[in-house]
This record gives C-alpha cells, sequence and structure tokens, in this order.
C-alpha cells in the first residue's frame, strides 16, 4: 500500500469510488459516436474483481527507473515472467529493447518481448502473456495495437485481460496508456483530415473513438496531457461519453489504478474532469456549466 500526501478530500474519494466502480448506478454509457462500440458492458470495472491486479497507467514521455520501480516494488519476485507488447509502435523491434532495458535495469531476470502480429503467433505465445506477472504495452498508435490483436474481443486482448484477473501488473505508455480504457480516444478528428496533437475546436460529434482493452470500463484515458494541451481533446470526449469521467495523464507521470486506492507516482500531474456532458449548440458548438475538474500531483492518494 502506497502512503502519500492526500489534496481534494471529498472529491478524490468520490474520483476513487467512481473508477473502481464502487457504488454507480448500473448504467451502461451510450454510443459515442459512428466510430465507437455501442455497448460497453457492465458499469463495473474489472479492478473489483477478487485477485484482480494493477494497472499502471503512463502519460508518456520519459520513464526514469525511479518511476519504473513502482511496478518493479509490486511484483511479487524480480524472476517473475515480464512480457512487454510492441505492437502500437511502427518499429516495434526499436520499442521492445526500450521497453525491457529499464525493467532489466532494475533487476528483473524475465523480461521477453511478443510481437504478436496476425497470423504469427499460437497458443503457447498467448499462454505466455496469460501468465505474465507483469507487463508493459508500448507507445505508437492505439488503433494499430488494436487491428493487430484482432480488437478487443481478440486472443491476445482476452489474454491481457486474463493476466490481469490473475492479478498482473498491467503498464503502458502513451499509447499503451490510451488503449487501457473500453472507450479508446484515437487522436484522429472527423472535423481535422490531418492529426493534430490536440483539437483545436470544441464541437460535439468530432472525436473519433475505439474500442480498447477494456480493463477499465467507465473512465477514459488520454495520454502526453498537459504537455500537448490536451483539454480540448477531453472535453470532447467528456460530453461525446456521459456520465464517464476523463483521466489526463502527464508525461512521465502515472495514474495507479489497485483494487483498493488509486494513487499518482512520477513527475508530472494528472487532470481529472469529473462527468458533465454540457450542451451543443445548433452548430455542434460545446458549451459546460458547473465543470469540475482535479489536478493531482505524486503522492495523491485515496482509499476507501
Amino acid at each position: 500500500m502506497l502512503h502519500g500526501k492526500m489534496k481534494g478530500g471529498q472529491s478524490l474519494i468520490w474520483i476513487c469510488f467512481f473508477l473502481l466502480g464502487t457504488g454507480c448506478a448500473a448504467t451502461d454509457p451510450p454510443e459515442a459516436n459512428e466510430g465507437a462500440a455501442a455497448d460497453f458492458g457492465s458499469w463495473e470495472s474489472l479492478t473489483m474483481e477478487e485477485g484482480a491486479g494493477t494497472l499502471f497507467i503512463i502519460g508518456g514521455g520519459s520513464r526514469p527507473l525511479s518511476l519504473m520501480q513502482g511496478v518493479v516494488d509490486r511484483m511479487a519476485s524480480k524472476d517473475d515472467l515480464v512480457i512487454v507488447l510492441p505492437m502500437a509502435s511502427s518499429e516495434p523491434d526499436t520499442s521492445a529493447y526500450y521497453g525491457i532495458r529499464p525493467m532489466r535495469e532494475l533487476g528483473c531476470t524475465n523480461v521477453h518481448a511478443l510481437n504478436l502480429q496476425p497470423g504469427t503467433y499460437g497458443e503457447a505465445e498467448l499462454d505466455s502473456v496469460r501468465n505474465a506477472r507483469a507487463m508493459y504495452l508500448c507507445g505508437g498508435d492505439q488503433a494499430r495495437f488494436m487491428q493487430a490483436v484482432g480488437g478487443t474481443e481478440g486472443p491476445v486482448a482476452e489474454a491481457i485481460r486474463e493476466a490481469y484477473r490473475r492479478g498482473a501488473i498491467i503498464s503502458g505508455s502513451s499509447a499503451g496508456a490510451a488503449m487501457m480504457s473500453r472507450a479508446m480516444i484515437t487522436g484522429d478528428q472527423k472535423m481535422e483530415p490531418e492529426y493534430e496533437r490536440t483539437y483545436a475546436r470544441l464541437y460535439a460529434d468530432n472525436g473519433v473513438y475505439l474500442e480498447g482493452l477494456g480493463l477499465i470500463e467507465n473512465a477514459v484515458i488520454d495520454q502526453h496531457f498537459v504537455e500537448r494541451s490536451r483539454y480540448n481533446r477531453a472535453l470532447s470526449a467528456l460530453h461525446d461519453y456521459p456520465g464517464l469521467p476523463v483521466f489526463g495523464i502527464g508525461e512521465s507521470t502515472a495514474l495507479v489504478v489497485e483494487p483498493n486506492s488509486i494513487t499518482v507516482e512520477g513527475e508530472g500531474h494528472v487532470v481529472v474532469f469529473h462527468p458533465n456532458a454540457g450542451e451543443a449548440d445548433s452548430s455542434g458548438q460545446l458549451s459546460f456549466r458547473d465543470l469540475r475538474v482535479d489536478i493531482l500531483t505524486a503522492g495523491d492518494r485515496l482509499a476507501p
């Protein structure tokens, strides 16, 4: 159990219960737009399952050893199996190398990369994913990863969820963070054919979403958040998924979701937008009233 300072009092307690699915209304989030799935299943997150593991969600940027130590500290042994999955990257071999290196530098002895492209793996590789005690999802393009694994219901995605249900520590950075939620921000926009680091406009039905891994059912995750000023992107998702909070994670920073607590580790901020669908006018422009935002830093902790 982590120890640290507490900020925000009641608002942080609200966030914990919301993200962990405790005491929430048993309703499903609605379809956001044509790019999103209509049915996201149970309101409760897998984090409430007995024996479920830890999500160590990094917002991108550098991953200093002091940050990755938080993953190693949660492993039962440095000899545990650690799997690195680089399929989000356009250069998977390079991503695999940089995914493996910090774990080995921190003393882990059983770290392996698996580039699980369609038609290149079988039950042996899936068993390695299922039996991993820790996992790292590399950065790149979250849509590329989900396509490679055959989508949310594909065998690789299910193997990752199985490892998590068995108590594994699932870490991911940048794209590897975004794909942890069921409602997955892709970064693309309907109103802008070219990719932008953030949204230059604030309109309804502009964001493009896909289904992610579903390790978190009841929140949306965004990354590189403070450094790339992705506030318009978060506000768009807040409108597009009424009832869900949006967590914007800064670089070199981790949102750590455990069965009984949520904490922040690292060098930056986590910005939390509480559910508020706002309103769209006749042209589609969004407006919000009484918007509630929390800004968390390392050491912020809450526990039931």
